[in-house]
């Protein structure tokens, strides 16, 4: 065996070992962490870029459940919305399922039987809300 490793007390290789490990751990979360956001950045500019060039709409919700989820504890709930959009020229009725951050004072307006607007990309038929959520 190397002399560095008879140097060390056995109860110094084990603590070793632990920051060695917990540095891992730490170096993988932060890895997941970032992608995680840079999915989320994606989909934000996928979702802006709906809104900019999409064909106006109008959808009726047909079912809204609460996800359990909150951003910044009670300042927004992430409500599940499911959508029947009407169709329009350039795009064909459809049904779709948007998560979507609602502040308390707008959970009113995406009730079930509630009409809102949305935008349409003709192309690939994905939607997004045009009207303020927050």
């Amino acid at each position: 065996m190397s002399e560095f490793m008879t140097a060390w007390p056995d109860w110094a290789k084990w603590v070793g070992l632990g920051l060695l490990l917990s540095a891992v751990q730490a170096g993988v979360m932060l890895w997941r962490g970032h992608r995680r956001r840079e999915a989320a950045r994606k989909d934000t500019q996928r979702l802006q870029a709906v809104r900019i060039g999409g064909v106006a709409s109008t959808a009726r919700v047909t079912a809204a459940r609460d996800t359990r989820s909150r951003i910044g504890d009670t300042l927004y709930f992430v409500i599940e919305l499911d959508l029947d959009v009407a169709a329009t020229a350039a795009t064909p009725a459809l049904t779709r399922t948007l998560d979507v951050p609602l502040s308390p004072l707008h959970l009113a307006d995406f009730g079930v039987g509630k009409t809102v607007r949305v935008r349409v990309d003709a192309a690939t038929h994905e939607i997004a809300l045009d009207q303020p959520t927050g």
